[in-house]
């Protein structure tokens, strides 16, 4: 019930707690049942590795204690998801032949449609379009005649992306609305939430931006009702992009701050599942670590089972039993090739899990890129606020300014009505007023008004430019803009502490992605001006290197030792403070800029600051 109403976090205690009662029970075939849907329920949090740990215990259970067999191929089937949402498609497809075949030998035909979907899911991730299509449409009707609508909605929303992925606009939108009536039909939140994710995502694509805001508006309030924060983040951070699009900077900022607020509650959830699934696959290597110790030992067991045989053979050679000792010795040897067998499986497997914490530890390095909106977020806010105070204090005065000036005003329109000169009262308020003092106090206030007023449209101006986002697409760019981008988000850090010297001789565009290589930039400056906490001084240069755009960041800061340089680029390794940096930020970096074909060196001494040079093609 918990996970129907989206409330997933008191479905996995609830979960939990029936798995610990069925052992108090004894009941190894519903404990293996209750192991599953425990397994099933991780794989639609995402979280693989947890879910394919209590698969395994549940086809384990199974085995033992099923004698009916017929849930096995239910587990096959989510080992299967599992596998596909971790882009393990072979293995996936190898449990669904599994499947298939157990159902063929027990001739069971319930729940066909979900081995038809995922197979259409595995052709779809491979581009193979036409060939998904037919397997989705194969099992709608199926589940249209049964009423399945919660299995339709996952048929629909796998035939919409099938349909989005080939360009066919128009499908992809008649389906995503099945999937959301269907989803409306059993009040399933979450799934409304994410069939109008994609139906925005389809209207953004197709330049329908009103039909995408009155969507993701929807999105948001049904995701907001339960737990399912990813797709609400998606919504918000779509409404962004559309009012940033309509250069509606105001509505904009609001739909990022909401963003940001969301995510950082998002982020801390997410980190904690990674943890425990990351945890999940750390138990699964130190299981096959004691594996590889079992098997060393029975290789020695082997060793003196075969030092005994000898023996025996030796005595038994006295008796007259030669034969029957050839025999037994050709059985141990046949048994220690089968648990060679065993063991050599084993170590593929140890090490396609290793693969696969390896790319699961990519995608948690990926969401600290979400960290550098904070940064941006904290120099607006700090460099928008000193402007805007300076002109409303001149605002004040200059009202002050107009008040002492108003009985001089007030006495000059009473003379022009009454056509007769009152010098006297006016000598008296000139007395009483030091005018050439209001002179210089409204120039100096106006100019100040003036110099914040351009500050503020500086600060829009790089914000404009460091935002500036075409997703995947890589876009026309001067590496420039996005510089002096950085260094305005950064100036509250800098003040007057730290000097800034450009030397910009490239002064032409190149082909990019314009976030990441702003994220680039904002990384390296962050670093050098955290480098240098008191004074100091950074040095920027372009150039043209052959078909490369150089870039080179320069400070005169404490610099590196050997040791530390070989470190930088490795995710995690940070020389600062605990609590002071997470160590992604140049790693992140490195991947982006060697995703862009590039290259980014570092020179540094002890003593001697630092230069990180970045080579983009053009």
């Amino acid at each position: 019930m918990y996970q129907y109403i989206g409330h997933m976090g008191s479905a996995e205690r609830s979960f939990l707690e029936a798995v610990r009662f069925g052992q108090l029970g004894k009941d190894s075939v519903w404990v293996a049942k209750t192991c599953s849907r425990l397994g099933g329920f991780y794989t639609t949090e995402n979280r693989n590795f947890l879910a394919l740990e209590w698969q395994q215990k549940a086809l384990s259970l199974l085995e033992k204690y099923d004698t009916t067999r017929k849930a096995i191929p239910e587990v096959y089937n989510d080992i299967s998801k599992a596998y596909i949402q971790l882009g393990e498609l072979e293995t996936a497809e190898q449990y669904l032949e599994k499947s298939l075949s157990l159902k063929k030998e027990l001739k069971d035909t319930f729940r066909l449609g979900i081995i038809s979907t995922l197979y259409a899911d595995i052709y779809r991730l491979k581009g193979d379009y036409a060939k998904a299509e037919s397997f989705y449409l194969k099992d709608i009707p199926k589940r249209k005649k049964q009423k399945n609508y919660e299995g339709l909605v996952i048929s629909y929303l796998g035939l919409g992306d099938t349909y989005m992925e080939w360009k066919k606009y128009d499908e992809a939108e008649k389906t995503y609305l099945l999937a959301l009536q269907a989803a409306d039909t059993i009040k399933r939140y979450r799934t409304i939430g994410l069939s109008l994710v994609k139906l925005g995502q389809l209207y953004m694509a197709t330049g329908r931006d009103e039909d995408a805001s009155a969507v993701f508006n929807r999105a948001i309030k049904e995701c907001t009702r339960v737990d399912s924060r990813n797709y609400q983040l998606t919504a918000y951070l779509s409404m962004y992009e559309l009012y940033k699009k309509r250069n509606d900077v105001g509505e904009a900022l609001g739909f990022l701050e909401k963003y940001t607020e969301v995510n950082q509650l998002h982020t801390a959830e997410s980190m904690t599942l990674k943890s425990e699934d990351l945890t999940a696959a750390i138990e699964l290597k130190e299981r096959e670590n004691e594996l590889r110790r079992m098997d060393i030992e029975n290789r020695k067991n082997a060793q003196t089972r075969q030092v005994l045989t000898m023996g025996i053979v030796l005595l038994l050679l006295l008796s007259g039993f030669l034969i029957y000792l050839f025999f037994t010795r050709n059985k141990i040897l046949a048994s220690l090739e089968k648990e060679q067998a065993q063991t050599k499986m084993l170590l593929a497997e140890k090490e396609e899990l290793l693969k696969n914490l390896e790319e699961s530890h990519h995608h948690l390095v990926h969401t600290e890129k979400m960290a550098s909106i904070g940064v941006m977020t904290a120099g607006i806010a700090h460099e928008l606020n000193n402007p805007v105070s300076s002109m409303h204090a001149c605002a004040e005065a200059l009202t002050m300014d107009y008040e002492e000036l108003l009985p001089l005003f007030t006495a000059l329109v009473g003379m022009k009505k009454n056509e007769t000169p009152d010098f006297i009262k006016i000598e008296e308020i000139l007395q009483k007023t030091d005018l050439e003092n209001i002179m210089l106090e409204c120039k100096t206030l106006l100019n100040t008004m003036t110099n914040g007023s351009q500050r503020t449209s500086d600060i829009i101006l790089g914000l404009k430019t460091f935002v500036r986002d075409g997703g995947d697409i890589k876009q026309s760019y001067k590496p420039e803009e996005g510089l002096d981008a950085a260094l305005t988000l950064l100036h509250h850090k800098m003040k007057d502490k730290i000097n800034v010297e450009k030397n910009y001789q490239f002064g032409q565009p190149i082909t990019c992605n314009v976030s990441k290589i702003n994220q680039v930039f904002l990384n390296i400056l962050d670093n050098a001006v955290q480098a240098m906490p008191q004074t100091g001084k950074i040095r920027i240069q372009t150039s043209l290197e052959g078909k490369y755009c150089c870039i080179k960041i320069s400070d005169n800061g404490p610099g590196m030792d050997e040791t530390t340089q070989k470190k930088i680029f490795e995710p995690f390794f940070t020389t600062k403070e605990v609590g002071k940096g997470t160590g992604l930020g140049l790693a992140i970096s490195y991947a982006i800029i060697k995703e862009h074909q590039g290259d980014i060196l570092v020179e540094s001494a002890t003593g001697k600051g630092t230069t990180f040079t970045i080579l983009l093609p053009l």
